[in-house]
């Protein structure tokens, strides 16, 4: 009968005559593990090797000796062969090898023959108490990391179900923390930050921590809204207050805000007149719509956002200094999301959850693929990271996403910026090469046709037409 673990004689009904198999001279196998084997009188009969290499026995140095002489003489406290010959039952006990000072839980077992007569006491020792103490205190440490892992999980859980933020770097949570200390004031907040980076979603977050979440949040993007027609968008107007007017008059956006939080968006890009509308504003808390001569006493938390810098503009006469420190009551920088990778694998896990719950696709993601978004640099920030999944859980035709589903430009090598133009071509072609880079670099940072234009000091329309025509689809 092979013989290699303890297994085979936990159980007090085993085989007489395959240990005697095992036991047998002429056999020459080998005990595993610490193991101990006795005759009824408790003379040693066989010692495995590793019980004597780990407690510190000559080779043969206590085969034939009685288990009742090394308790006499304190080689075992107790002997637990002895004790299994004296009351013939199973006994698990901790046992003292005293000339090594080691402590071992120690189980021994009577083995019977066919009358029911004391043949073997069997002896193996299950593990050191060093042992046991260091299973404890691993015990301990992975307790105390697991109720760490859950109070942070629950964090991350509770974070991203009532604002829709998730994140664990330690920027972000110096963040969160500036954002549960102000939410609840009156102070205008200034949110600065890369394009991309989660502005608006700062914004809505702050908005829906504090005793205002019940109010209305009215998000304003100032990039987008026509020169012309801002100061009716923002301040409303009454009937009649200009051609093509509403016979009705229209509520702005500022009103729209009451008893809520107004976003700002893009507050770099405002005109002059508007930034001292919006000063006035500030300072009165009232608006008077356009053509009308009543005002209305308004109650909102401002936010405004830029990835402008406002003091460069203070500077330089583009931004109204007054205004800019009413403004910057409480600043919140984000970080780009290159400064802060380890909120990338939280945040691509998140979108692609939502994807994939959206378009029905059961995707996963290779540890090979959460290493290169890792890497990455994004120059698009958050937008594009939640893009980019969006756009794999649609296209991917694996259900494990990997390197060969990213798209080209995200593997391809990068070039000094004439590389890619033909060499052999007209002047006319290599120049629409050229203007296909400058398009698709300046989208790619930007993210918008109204950033675009600004970027490159053309028309939106423009933007728009050649970001159709170079980028296409993958816009």
């Amino acid at each position: 009968m092979p013989f290699s673990s303890l297994s085979a004689l936990h159980d007090e009904g085993i085989n007489l005559e395959g240990l005697l198999e095992i036991l047998s001279p002429e056999n020459n196998l080998v005990l595993a593990d610490d193991m101990m084997v006795s005759d009824a009188n408790g003379i040693i009969l066989r010692v495995s090797e590793t019980y004597e290499k780990n407690f510190g026995f000559a080779h043969d140095s206590i085969v034939g000796r009685s288990a009742f002489d090394l308790e006499a003489d304190g080689t075992f406290t107790p002997c637990i062969t002895a004790e299994v010959i004296r009351q013939k039952k199973k006994i698990s006990a901790t046992q003292t090898i005293n000339h090594t000072h080691k402590n071992v839980m120690t189980v021994g077992i009577p083995l019977f023959d066919a009358s029911g007569d004391l043949k073997y006491a069997v002896c193996f020792n299950t593990v050191s108490m060093e042992q046991i103490n260091s299973i404890q205190r691993n015990y301990r440490r992975m307790q105390d990391s697991l109720q760490h892992y859950s109070q942070e999980i629950a964090e991350l859980r509770t974070r991203a179900t009532s604002t829709n933020l998730l994140f664990k770097s330690a920027p972000m949570q110096r963040l969160w923390t500036l954002m549960q200390n102000t939410a609840n004031t009156r102070a205008n907040i200034l949110i600065t930050g890369e394009t991309g980076v989660g502005k608006s979603a700062i914004a809505k977050a702050i908005h829906k921590m504090s005793n205002r979440a019940n109010g209305p949040f009215i998000e304003v993007n100032c990039a987008v809204l026509h020169e012309n027609l801002i100061e009716s968008e923002l301040f409303g107007y009454e009937k009649g207050a200009f051609t093509g007017a509403s016979s009705s008059g229209k509520i702005g956006k500022i009103e729209l805000a009451n008893h809520g939080t107004l976003f700002l968006d893009e507050i770099g890009e405002l005109p002059a007149h508007i930034q001292s509308k919006l000063l006035q504003l500030i300072q009165e808390k009232t608006i008077e719509r356009l053509s009308g001569t009543q005002k209305i006493e308004l109650d909102f938390r401002l936010i405004v956002a830029t990835n402008r810098n406002l003091e460069e503009a203070v500077q330089r006469g583009l931004f109204r200094s007054d205004l800019f420190y009413r403004l910057n009551v409480i600043r919140i920088h984000i970080p780009p999301l290159r400064q802060r990778k380890e909120d990338i694998v939280p945040m691509a896990h998140q979108f692609l959850a939502r994807f994939c719950g959206e378009y029905n696709k059961p995707l996963t993601c290779s540890p090979r693929f959460l290493a290169f978004l890792e890497q990455y640099d994004w120059p698009g920030n958050v937008r594009q990271l939640e893009n980019l999944m969006e756009r794999l859980v649609i296209t991917a035709q694996d259900p494990i996403l990997d390197i060969p589903s990213l798209p080209l430009e995200y593997t391809a090598p990068k070039s000094s910026g004439t590389e890619h133009l033909m060499p052999g071509g007209t002047l006319s072609e290599r120049m629409d090469a050229y203007e296909a880079q400058i398009i698709r670099d300046s989208y790619q940072r930007c993210g918008t046709t109204v950033a675009v234009a600004k970027d490159l000091g053309i028309s939106q329309a423009t933007a728009a037409r050649k970001i159709a025509k170079y980028v296409g689809s993958r816009a």
